[in-house]
């Protein structure tokens, strides 16, 4: 008998949790959503800069086939080792929430923002690496950063605050603790 009734408990469960009739949690929204978005740069200025100033120095670096050790790397190389797939599994892990309806408007302005970052992230970025790898002057690898950031840089800070402003009037009447700087 406990068997039976063991064996039913878990044909349930599993076909409750797999019908996906449980909504993920407001706290599993903000995480995915909202502290994921930190991961955009707030200036491509200063990445670039940063990058520019590793491949002078020799300290450019990117993991080698054994992931144990480090190796010499292009500009571009490393763009597209740290930049290329930033958000992918956020992206993936956002798509498959299940959540009320009042989280859908924010799960469609969180997927509009990552992906929109990680289009300049992938397009954009290592076009500016490839100026750095080829020896361009510091004041062009400086203006093709400060025309992203005024121009793309700017629509990815509006689609940021529009997410933000749905997201944190979710939080705060879900009860999700956070802390805004």
């Amino acid at each position: 008998m406990k068997l039976k009734n063991i064996f039913i408990l878990s044909f349930l469960m599993t076909l409750f949790y797999s019908c996906n009739l449980i909504n993920d949690t407001p706290d599993t929204v903000f995480q995915l959503v909202g502290l994921n978005a930190n991961k955009i740069p707030r200036s491509f200025e200063r990445v670039f800069k940063e990058y520019r100033e590793q491949k002078i120095n020799g300290k450019l670096k990117i993991p080698a086939s054994d992931n144990k050790t480090m190796k010499p790397a292009t500009c571009v190389e490393a763009v597209n080792y740290f930049y290329s797939n930033t958000f992918t599994a956020d992206i993936e892990k956002i798509k498959k929430l299940n959540v009320t309806d009042d989280a859908k408007p924010i799960i469609a302005a969180g997927l509009e923002l990552f992906e929109y970052a990680q289009e300049i992230q992938k397009n954009d970025f290592p076009k500016i690496a490839k100026m750095i790898d080829d020896g361009k002057s510091e004041e062009e690898i400086n203006l093709a950063a400060k025309n992203l950031d005024d121009t793309k840089g700017i629509e990815l800070d509006k689609k940021q605050e529009k997410m933000m402003k749905l997201l944190l009037p979710y939080a705060n009447e879900n009860g999700v603790e956070y802390k805004q700087l």
